[in-house]
Formats: C-alpha cells, structure tokens, sequence
C-alpha cells in the first residue's frame, strides 16, 4: 500500500508533494497503481490494446464502435466496465475521432457519474486537483473551449448526466484539471501509447537530482527508488519528457551545432527510427553510436530513457554480429534497468535474454 511508503504534505516554495515515511533503498518500489482513467493515444488506436496497452497489428475490434481494439477476448470483457458507454460515443462520432483529452475527460466523466466514496483516491482526489484556470490566458480559456463543445458533440444524449457531477467538477474545470495533471503512458521504448490520470501522481514534484522514476508497464504505474530516500524527504522524479520539447529543430541547424545540444539529439533518435524503418542498419548504428554520450550527458544514470537507448543499440549491433560491443551495450542497459525497471519488469527481462544470447553466440565464435 502507498500510505505504508509515502504521505502528503506541503513542500516549501512547491505546494502539495510526497515524502517518504521510511528509509526507501534504490531499486525498491514506492508505489505502484492503475490510472483512475485512461485512454490509448490517437496515433496508436489500431495498433495498441485498448485494455493492456499491447502492440499488435492484429488486434480483434469492437463489433459496436469499429474503434476499440483488443488483442484477447479476455482483455475485450476486462475494458467492457470502462467502454461501455464510450462506445456509444464513439459509434456516434465516426468517423471522426476526438482528441486524447476529449476521450479521456469523458472516461473520467463517467467514473465520476458512477463513482462511490470507497472509490476515491486516498491521498488526492480529482476535486482537490488544480484547475489553474484564473491564470490561463484568454486564448487558452478559449481552446478549452473549443474542446468542451466537441466534448458535448461527442457525449450526445450522455450530456443531462452533468449535472449530476460533484460540486465544482463542471467541464470546463475538469477538462483544465485533466489538462494540467494527466500523465503520458509510455511502452517499454518509451512512445506514449496513451494518456491517463492517476491522481496521487499528480502530487510529485520535479526536482534537477530526483530520487525515484516513473515506469509503465501497460498502464500500471510504478514509482521506484533510483537512490536511498530518507525519513521525511520528499520525493521527485524524473522529466521524462525531456525530448519532446525539442521538436521545434530546424533541419538547417543540424551541421552546424554539436551532437550534446538536446535538438540535435532528438534528430539523431529521428534519424535513427527512420534508417531502422528502411533497413539501413548500419546507418542507423551511427546514428545510435552519436546519441549514447548526449544520452549520458542528459540522463546520469540509472536513467530509464539512457537505458532504453542502450538497448536499441545492443539490438543493432547483436543484427550486424558486432557482438561483443552489443554484450557491452546490454550489460549497461541491465545494470540500469533493475534498478529503473525492476528484475521482473517485461523489459528487463528482455534485456536479460538478449544478454545471455550474446554470452552463447560469443561462446560459439
């Protein structure tokens, strides 16, 4: 349970955060848990589970919606509570298909609608989340909305049920709420397959030396120890979105400044999925072989998204029989990942296995 690990409390300068009640050893779990809500992101409908979140390009689909897609008739009974009534919106909708925020607000919406006391979270409810509406620019005030009048095209007849939200949990402030306190799920490569609200989760803090990551492992979120955490210190993680925020790069750049600038190191990683996409693995090496010191440099470890990358180049490496260098590239990837993943996490595992089929191949040669 988390009340055994972690309390609430107000942290100096930051507001409402977590800290630990015990002495928490890196590597140990702090927390772990389900979203109150979630939804798949819109560029992976078709290719991811809409109840584990697992990649398939064959993944059965709903007979109602055509929308939601499963990968087992058991995970299609398992989503069955939460897709019910989406699937009347989304049936209503085609063949448009709202934006992430719209979908998830209506699952949250409808939690709400049908929600009993013993459902709520323990440290942070949704009421107690901040909508920070009174500091929002005019046009943002207008996007919501602009997103709350798709939301009510997408909830049709559903939209009489509003008034039977809680007190101050009208739309817009949800959607504002949501907004400001969701988290991207990521897969084992670190894509955002999906966005979700785990409302306890919303208490962390960033912090430049954090002390804890943040894993998905479907949509299951862990929070694990990356160092020793005392008594009464508060917990911080990781930004993981990091190399989003250099997306805006201009390819005219590219030559002229270093590989350590951070736009130049999401282009590398672009560069580097598209060579793999064509088959150029050689290529896509290089590309891979240029991001590893900026990961380092970024990311000190033991960091998810450095191990994450070691593991990519470990795979190109153990493709083009460089398999000595890819036993190192995995050895560093393990050495991160149980203690960022866990010893049981799928990823690890992964990892673990690629090792050992180096170790035998090396031991053939």
């Amino acid at each position: 349970m988390m009340a055994m690990n972690i309390e609430r409390f107000v942290s100096e300068g930051k507001g409402n955060g977590l800290r630990a009640l015990r002495e928490i050893k890196a590597g140990e779990v702090i927390h772990s848990c389900e979203p109150y809500a979630f939804c798949i992101a819109k560029d992976f409908l078709k290719t991811a589970c809409h109840s584990c979140l697992k990649r398939d390009e064959s993944l059965s689909r709903c007979s109602q919606c055509k929308t939601a897609r499963y990968c087992s008739v058991q995970c299609q009974k398992q989503a069955w509570p939460d897709h019910k009534r989406e699937c009347k919106c989304l049936k209503r909708l085609q063949p448009r298909i709202p934006t992430d925020s719209v979908r998830l607000l209506t699952r949250i919406i409808f939690k709400l609608l049908g929600q009993s006391e013993s459902d709520q979270e323990d440290l942070y409810s949704i009421a107690e989340h901040q909508s920070h509406l009174a500091d929002m620019s005019e046009e943002k005030k207008e996007g919501l909305g602009h997103l709350c009048t798709t939301l009510q095209l997408y909830l049709g007849e559903e939209n009489h049920d509003l008034s039977q939200l809680p007190p101050g949990l009208d739309p817009v402030s949800l959607l504002a709420r949501v907004t400001c306190n969701c988290f991207s799920i990521s897969d084992g490569e670190l894509q955002d397959v999906g966005v979700g609200l785990y409302p306890s989760m919303s208490l962390l803090n960033h912090d430049c030396q954090p002390n804890c990551v943040m894993i998905f492992e479907g949509k299951r979120l862990t929070l694990r120890a990356v160092r020793l955490i005392r008594p009464c210190e508060e917990v911080h993680f990781f930004l993981i979105e990091l190399l989003k925020e250099s997306q805006a790069l201009l390819h005219r750049y590219a030559d002229v400044v270093p590989d350590r600038n951070i736009y130049v190191l999401r282009l590398l990683d672009l560069a580097m999925d598209a060579c793999i996409s064509l088959g150029d693995y050689e290529t896509a090496l290089e590309y891979g072989h240029r991001a590893l010191e900026p990961y380092k440099l970024y990311y000190s470890d033991p960091h998810p998204s450095r191990a994450v990358e070691l593991l990519r180049v470990g795979k190109l490496q153990h493709y083009l029989s460089r398999l000595e260098e890819a036993q190192g590239s995995f050895t560093q990837a393990y050495d991160i990942m149980k203690v960022t993943h866990g010893t049981d996490h799928a990823l690890t595992n992964e990892v673990r296995r690629k090792l050992s089929e180096c170790q035998a191949e090396l031991g053939q040669v």
